[in-house]
């Protein structure tokens, strides 16, 4: 990579004598802003201004010393470098090595830590943590960054135990290097798993209860509900009435003072006025009524299990069927006698959906075959990522426009538009089990965009282009989803596209119904009529009043 240009601000460091004949050896031009003209050199000030909105606020947030400035800087790069990125589709660690990054390691700054020490730093009869606080991490390697508490020096350490909500790990009343107190949790299944078992490890506290001789001095002075039999069974199913037995018999702290009952430290149930005591019968009396009103109101299976277990399976089997033969009459795959180690192959899954018109009412039952494509490389497997979508003053215009001209508005749906693109790079997939073609056994290549892939939203958008201007249509330069096709005959008649749904408007009828024509000649459409629903909303039009509202009204209610 060769570096054509370096913009500064003029400081030393970047004019000395070494820089200059470096400049001049490798062919590199420096630039100078011009003085208190911070604003030439927006990138590099621009990124300035972002790590410092977020190390000063680490900073004030838990009062520490601005010697650490430097901590807070790293960290916050670290966990930028592995964040969203407005712009790009992907991490900026990943745009650069084409790994996702694994962020399960991340913990919040200046969190209470008790780093293991190392078995040759440990002795019989002394703690075996440090105590300190998270202040980063390794810049090459995977570990966390401490600052002791005693000595104040910082050293890096892979096990260690932290609390990022203090409230719920107190430190033992002998000495803050005795190590954290946690609420009682026991898990038959993990025993004898703790030893070796704290890599990137973080305590999050829970509801368990938490019982404490120290808490029983003031027991006398609190007041509460008795203790009943069933408290005890409840505390004993949790787990947790049968974990900490000695604690429970532990001994006054002098004898003047009665050891109160053992109380839950729960969060107690929020207050429930008289008009919520039975918030059920509400549910039920609504989901009653919408079932009256014709809504559906069952929920889509998130798999094949899931919708096998169902009553409706032979829909969702019909529907999956329906599903493979398109993509074997489209030829969506082929057969190919590569493995997984010579092409990397994408898993595919079907996803489920319950098709609803805008007054909520069942239509039909979906399997749509996708592909996993966030398991996708870029460059590799595809280069640009976009689909045609329109904005949302331009579909409002065009309704509006529509309505005060008494145009046509018709509605065409193109039937699994994506399959008739066909991919630009080679990629192979891996199909689920009952699905695979004779004779294939590992994975096949794709032919054509699937569902899911990154491109296919971008190939797709391509295709549709390319055959509305060869019926006539001319792109907008103001929104390239709408297009104009002025015909000699019928007039203007626009098409607005949404993905794979087209809103076509005219001042004939008989130009809508050419337009729908040409589609429906080149594509397989499955809904052409007049419009109804758009993307969600209902639509609904007054030709008296030349008014025509868009709601979403007809949508069911959250259970």
């Amino acid at each position: 990579m060769k570096v054509k240009r370096v913009r500064h601000d003029g400081a030393k460091e970047y004019v000395t004598n070494d820089l200059k004949a470096w400049y001049e050896e490798k062919g590199t031009t420096s630039e100078m802003t011009a003085p208190y003209k911070a604003q030439q050199n927006d990138k590099a000030e621009r990124v300035n201004r972002t790590l410092m909105e977020r190390v000063r606020p680490a900073l004030l947030d838990d009062r520490a010393k601005e010697e650490l400035w430097a901590e807070a800087l790293v960290s916050v790069v670290h966990v930028l470098n592995r964040s969203p990125k407005a712009g790009l589709a992907v991490t900026p660690l990943e745009a650069l090595t084409g790994r996702r990054p694994n962020v399960a390691g991340f913990r919040v700054w200046k969190s209470r830590a008790w780093p293991l020490k190392p078995n040759k730093q440990q002795r019989k009869l002394e703690p075996r943590t440090d105590v300190g606080r998270f202040v980063g991490y390794t810049v090459r390697g995977k570990a966390y960054r401490i600052l002791d508490d005693e000595t104040n020096q910082v050293f890096e350490r892979r096990d260690v135990l932290m609390e990022e909500n203090s409230a719920k790990v107190e430190t033992s009343a002998v000495g803050s290097s005795a190590g954290p107190r946690l609420t009682a949790e026991y898990d038959g299944d993990k025993e004898g798993a703790t030893e070796g078992a704290m890599d990137m490890l973080g305590a999050e506290g829970g509801q368990e209860d938490e019982y404490s001789p120290d808490d029983t001095s003031d027991s006398d002075n609190e007041v509460g509900p008795p203790s009943f039999a069933g408290d005890s069974q409840e505390e004993d199913e949790d787990g947790v009435g049968s974990s900490t037995p000695a604690a429970a018999q532990a001994p006054a702290a002098s004898d003047s003072v009665t050891l109160g009952p053992r109380r839950s430290k729960r969060n107690p149930a929020p207050n429930v006025t008289w008009w919520e005591k039975v918030p059920k019968a509400y549910l039920a009396s609504g989901n009653a009524s919408a079932a009256e009103a014709g809504w559906y109101l069952h929920k889509a299976p998130e798999n094949e299990k899931e919708a096998r277990a169902g009553p409706d399976w032979p829909l969702w089997k019909q529907a999956i069927e329906e599903e493979v033969a398109a993509h074997k009459q489209f030829g969506t795959w082929s057969k190919t006698k590569g493995n997984n180690k010579n092409h990397k192959a994408i898993k595919t899954r079907f996803v489920f959906n319950i098709k609803q018109d805008a007054e909520g009412k069942l239509t039909r039952y979906e399997a749509r075959l996708v592909a996993q494509g966030f398991n996708q490389v870029p460059g590799r497997d595809f280069d640009e990522t976009w689909a045609p979508v329109p904005n949302t003053a331009t579909t409002r215009a065009l309704f509006a426009v529509s309505a005060a001209m008494s145009w046509e508005i018709h509605y065409v749906d193109v039937k699994t538009a994506f399959l008739n693109t066909k991919m630009e790079k080679e990629m192979y997939i891996k199909l689920p089990v009952g699905v695979k073609p004779e004779g294939l056994e590992e994975m096949c290549q794709l032919d054509l965009a699937l569902y899911g892939t990154k491109q296919a939203g971008r190939l797709w958008g391509i295709k549709l282009d390319k055959e509305l201007k060869e019926m006539g249509a001319v792109r907008s330069k103001v929104d390239p989803c709408l297009y104009e096709w002025h015909h000699l005959v019928h007039g203007c008649i626009v098409i607005l596209v949404n993905v794979d749904d087209l809103i076509v408007a005219g001042e004939k009828l008989a130009g809508v119904e050419a337009v729908k024509r040409s589609v429906s000649a080149t594509f397989e459409v499955r809904h052409i009529r007049e419009v109804r629903d758009f993307i969600g909303m209902k639509v609904m039009r007054n030709r008296a009043a030349k008014t025509l509202t868009l709601t979403t009204r007809g949508t069911p209610p959250r259970c």
